[in-house]
């Protein structure tokens, strides 16, 4: 059934507005929903079609002038994602007939690889982070233990005195994705260094946190967000958005480098599934080729 008075291009911008309003998104939100379909608008504009609802063909022409223009994916998949809510709100309250996005594709984003820190650029951070003092022996035990285990923000202030076995060289994860637990390995650096921070902060309960404040509470995200940025600093990596993720990659990317496998992997960092383990199989690559050279199976067997 056709909708009897469709309203122009911008009574149905209006109404999306108020919509959105009502529904509580994030000022930022809105913004982004409103200026990409304002964009939109100014194309149909200059294209001769007035304030009239756009049809299929429009969109796929306004989708090729994005294209035309050399816009990052990231940028033209978020103002067609927005466009694409607009049509949808106004579908579902049956302000227009025929949704002109129905058949548009949203062009796929590139196959994008997480960054992650070289050899220079982690041994430029060890190199920072000190045992000196009360603070960088405790902040270089905990940069070890998100490079050397790969854990989560959450999973490293989470843990706590009792979760240490440092005879098995094993930390115990309770905070996972899930409220999975599980084991994780800690090399002979590691371990060095965490004896060392628990000879300076002192033994307690099980169930005393690891990582603490000089008043001895636990460390939260904030604290350890900028205890990172002022290694990053100091190691000259200003330029270098240091987070608790990108550790997390560089451990796994690294670990593949090595010769870890990605089943392992999978096991130490808690992936439900392989095939997010092996984005970091892809990622090191170069590191693969190298160890196949020197452990390729047909190789030593005929070798000599």
């Amino acid at each position: 059934m056709a909708v009897a008075d469709e309203p122009s291009f911008g009574q149905a911008r209006g109404l999306f507005a108020l919509y959105c309003k009502a529904k509580g998104l994030s000022a930022r939100t809105l913004e982004t929903y409103l200026a990409s379909v304002d964009e939109l608008g100014a194309f149909l504009a200059q294209s001769g079609r007035g304030d009239a609802i756009p049809t299929t063909q429009d969109i796929r022409a306004f989708v090729a002038s994005l294209l035309g223009r050399s816009l990052a994916r990231t940028t033209i998949s978020i103002r067609l994602r927005s466009i694409r809510c607009f049509f949808n709100f106004l579908a579902r309250e049956e302000a227009i007939d025929t949704n002109p996005m129905a058949g548009v594709e949203i062009p796929r984003l590139p196959g994008r690889y997480p960054e992650v820190l070289t050899e220079a650029e982690i041994k430029a951070m060890l190199a920072t982070a000190r045992q000196r003092t009360w603070a960088g022996t405790r902040n270089r035990a905990m940069l070890l233990t998100f490079l050397d285990t790969g854990v989560r923000l959450g999973e490293l202030i989470g843990l706590n005195l009792g979760d240490l076995d440092l005879q098995a060289a094993r930390v115990r994860v309770r905070d996972g994705k899930g409220e999975r637990e599980r084991c994780v390995f800690a090399g002979r650096t590691l371990l060095r260094s965490l004896r060392t921070w628990l000879d300076t902060r002192g033994t307690g309960q099980e169930s005393w946190p690891l990582f603490v404040t000089h008043g001895g509470a636990r460390l939260d995200r904030r604290n350890v967000q900028r205890i990172l940025e002022r290694i990053s600093a100091s190691a000259g990596l200003d330029g270098k958005h240091i987070h608790p993720h990108l550790l997390r990659h560089t451990f796994a990317t690294h670990y593949i480098k090595n010769g870890g496998d990605p089943f392992s992997l999978q096991r130490i960092l808690g992936h439900s599934d392989i095939k997010t383990t092996m984005i970091y199989v892809n990622l090191a690559g170069v590191g693969l080729r190298e160890a196949h050279a020197k452990a390729s199976p047909v190789d030593r067997l005929l070798a000599g």
